[in-house]
């Protein structure tokens, strides 16, 4: 593991020392979409599909495709909602008498890899950060916007070593920071370089997974790394670390995106999954201290990092789309598209899915 580690690294800092290397969030997307059908290995059923290749008659069919009509795949990463309602097992509970089946498709390390699935037919409905959705959305991903989740500035930070000597993100200049690609890691280090008017091409990016990132950062082989809840928590519990910027220099919203044609094709069976995670999030909001047991349990996380993660990070409603969200989330987009990071303009607005029942309740 430690020879991954270091290899990892010295890749990434020969391709970061070159000084016209700039940040490509959906252009490296692009091309992990043109060339990858994208699912985890380990990937999840709550159901197992009956359906016989043997039975060839016109009522088989039709009844295989009604069935196909109920099941639903969902992507989640190893933070959010998601992994908290896959170990309650609400919607299997919820949603059997309806008939509709979910099959969890995860965990990924982050979001980037869930769009690829997605764009990949692996995948149809999931939640993530806003970022790397916009850099999805560039890259030709076909998603829409479903939903969203408040920023939560303190649930990001900038961390070092407990006994690094650097104290302030002015001090990153030559240093080494390991972020994800395209996502909120990457968008918040350039943020706060730009709000401490440091040039970007001044610090290093060694891109990893937040799996990865944790080792790398305490074996000394990067000097900081960008990070979120719940693996911000777990590192500030159960490692010697400490912050040197929060998320304020770039609040990021959490998203909730499906596949386009889904929609269309089973809209009434992602109204009534996304009613459910809807009604899951209110039950997070008000029952913290349960919340962060179940969290505990998904993610095997200590007691105490899960307990932090919700203390700081309380709310995950899932919440309409409202323009000032929207307004937000185009100016990320927008400011993505000036640095370079996209190839084109995204236009948030069109990007939003058509209304869905469940979240105008």
């Amino acid at each position: 593991m430690l020879s991954q580690f270091k290899h990892l690294v010295i890749k990434h800092k020969k391709l970061r020392s070159t000084p016209n290397v700039v940040l490509l969030f959906a252009t490296t997307l692009c091309l992990g979409l043109a060339t990858s059908a994208c699912a985890p290995n380990n990937s999840s059923s709550s159901t197992t599909p009956a359906v016989s290749n043997q039975n060839t008659s016109p009522q088989a069919t039709q009844a295989s495709g009604a069935d196909k009509q109920n099941v639903l795949r969902i992507g989640y990463v190893r933070w959010g909602l998601l992994p908290l309602i896959r170990q309650r097992g609400t919607l299997e509970r919820e949603l059997a008498a309806k008939n509709i089946k979910v099959e969890w498709v995860g965990p990924f390390p982050n979001f980037a890899p869930v769009l690829e699935a997605i764009n990949a037919g692996s995948v149809d409905l999931a939640a993530g950060g806003d970022i790397p959705a916009i850099s999805g959305l560039a890259g030709g991903v076909p998603v829409c916007l479903l939903a969203y989740r408040p920023a939560v500035p303190q649930a990001e930070a900038l961390l070092v070593r407990a006994d690094s000597p650097i104290q302030a993100p002015t001090d990153l200049v030559g240093k080494t920071v390991a972020v994800n690609r395209g996502g909120w890691g990457e968008h918040l280090l350039l943020k706060v370089l730009e709000k401490e008017n440091v040039p970007k091409e001044q610090v290093k990016r060694a891109y990893m997974s937040p799996t990865d990132a944790m080792p790398a950062l305490m074996q000394g082989h990067v000097d900081a790394w960008a990070m979120w809840d719940p693996g911000l928590a777990i590192a500030e519990v159960d490692h010697p670390t400490r912050r040197i910027a929060s998320g304020e220099a770039a609040p990021h919203y959490g998203v909730y995106v499906v596949h386009r044609q889904a929609l269309s094709e089973k809209a009434t069976t992602i109204s009534a999954i996304l009613d459910v995670i809807k009604q899951e999030g209110e039950w997070v909001t008000t029952k913290p201290d349960e919340a962060a047991g179940v969290l505990e349990k998904a993610l095997s996380v200590s007691p105490k990092a899960a307990k932090q993660a919700f203390e700081r990070k309380p709310v995950e409603k899932v919440l309409p789309l409202e323009p000032l969200v929207l307004t937000d989330i185009q100016n990320s987009a927008d400011w993505m598209l000036e640095q370079k990071a996209i190839p084109k303009r995204v236009d948030i607005a069109t990007s939003v899915c058509p209304s869905i029942t469940a979240l105008n309740k």
